[in-house]
């Protein structure tokens, strides 16, 4: 078997680690927007998007509630005129459907390539695969050991170049996939931009960008989903008071721009965690170093995340535009459109948006640190979740990184016409 399932079924771990959601219930809710978006905290939004049922200012999330928190927030829904409806009684059932599935997806992937686009991968192999490229293609391809996670995991990315990054006239594109662990399907985006880049699939893209491609920044999370919390979401940090009752931290809130500013952020329990400090998380300092390095060049960042098919952008922590921002949307709705134009018939259209007017106020993202560094366009690109959320069966990933590959390279193409030549 190619992919990390062979190990749990060696171990003989398959199912069991399930059991914490035994008897959870997924419930889609949906109101007012600030009543939903002051909730972020207290419950674990799976997804959250504008609700397409109505036309006023309002979110639909979904939300996994105990059979305790069923009791408490329940009520708190109907008091507050917040809708809701039941998506499943057993949330454990969800989780082992998809661990079936990626057996028999592991079972039929290619034993003769380290990755294919069929499954999905542990840690280990995606950096596996990551030396095998720079090892194929040193011409065009640096891997940069970047650092240590903290549990002692090598980080290692990619630097994509024709001049080992020496014209200083070229536009730099850095992207980043696995900032939160539980979702799965962003790291295959990343590895098959990483793929269409060396093997030549459009030219004009390797030779006029210099590329940094960060396919799983955060692997400590990441393997701690696949043993043992699929849907575990932060780093497994623990250098943080409460750190022995709640581990990890949000990476997505641990950027230094209007970081420390949401009293909700700083509970160590909290799904959104935003850590002791800003960068307190190592991870997410490589990702912070990766982008000074070639700061003054960098035109386009973006962050794939999962899921709720959209374009954000900023800023979060108010509901105000960057100097840029109609710039930002049409490059925005140029990428979207691209998608769409693959997409399946039955998913929806991307949404572009300012983040805290499409969703709810957040802060400490890369999305905002990035742009407040000085790139012009900056986004938190959230991939399909279909009907399954971050459970996307390995099936899908060819559609999702087939148009996500057609998203990207249009916003290249933007860059390529509009920046630093």
């Amino acid at each position: 078997m190619a992919s990390w399932l062979a190990c749990l079924l060696l171990l003989g771990a398959v199912h069991a680690r399930h059991e914490q959601y035994e008897g959870h219930h997924l419930y889609r809710v949906w109101g007012a927007t600030p009543i939903i978006g002051s909730l972020e905290d207290k419950l674990d939004f799976l997804s959250a998007t504008p609700a397409a049922i109505s036309t006023s200012k309002q979110l639909e999330v979904l939300i996994k509630l105990s059979p305790k928190e069923k009791e408490q927030w329940l009520p708190y829904f109907l008091e507050n005129g917040l809708d809701f409806k039941l998506v499943s009684d057993n949330l454990a059932n969800i989780l082992r459907a998809e661990e079936s599935q990626l057996v028999q997806a592991s079972e039929e992937a290619d034993n003769n390539s380290t990755i294919t686009w069929d499954a999905y991968y542990n840690s280990e192999t995606i950096f596996k695969y990551i030396d095998e490229i720079g090892e194929k293609y040193p011409d065009i391809v640096t891997v940069v050991n970047a650092g240590l996670s903290y549990e002692g995991r090598q980080i290692k990315y990619v630097k994509i170049s024709t001049n080992r990054f020496e014209n200083l006239r070229k536009p730099v594109i850095v992207i980043d996939a696995g900032v939160h662990a539980r979702e799965w399907v962003t790291s295959p985006v990343a590895l098959y931009l990483i793929d269409q880049l060396v093997t030549g699939a459009d030219k004009e893209l390797l030779d006029e960008i210099d590329w940094v491609i960060i396919p799983l920044a955060n692997p400590d999370g990441y393997e701690y989903s696949i043993n043992e919390d699929r849907l575990w979401r932060k780093t497994r940090s623990k250098s943080h008071e409460g750190s022995d009752e709640c581990p990890g931290v949000d990476g997505n809130r641990n950027f230094d721009f209007y970081w420390g500013t949401r009293p909700a952020a700083s509970n160590p329990c909290s799904i959104i965690y935003e850590g002791p400090s800003a960068f307190s998380e190592p991870e997410i300092r490589v990702i912070r170093d990766a982008v000074l390095e070639n700061l003054p060049r960098t035109a386009l960042y973006i962050s794939l995340h999962s899921f709720g098919n959209m374009f954000l952008y900023a800023w979060g922590h108010n509901a105000s535009l960057p100097s840029n921002g109609l710039v930002l949307h049409l490059a925005g709705v140029r990428m979207a459109t691209a998608i769409d134009r693959l997409k399946l018939e039955e998913d929806t259209p991307y949404t572009v948006g300012n983040a805290a007017q499409v969703l709810y106020f957040t802060s400490g993202t890369s999305r905002d640190w990035t742009r407040s560094v000085g790139i012009p366009l900056t986004y938190t690109m959230e991939l399909p979740g279909y009907e399954y959320g971050f459970l996307v069966p390995p099936t899908y990933i060819k559609q999702i990184i087939t148009e996500s590959w057609a998203g990207l390279a249009e916003g290249a193409r933007y860059v390529i016409n509009n920046y630093y030549h």
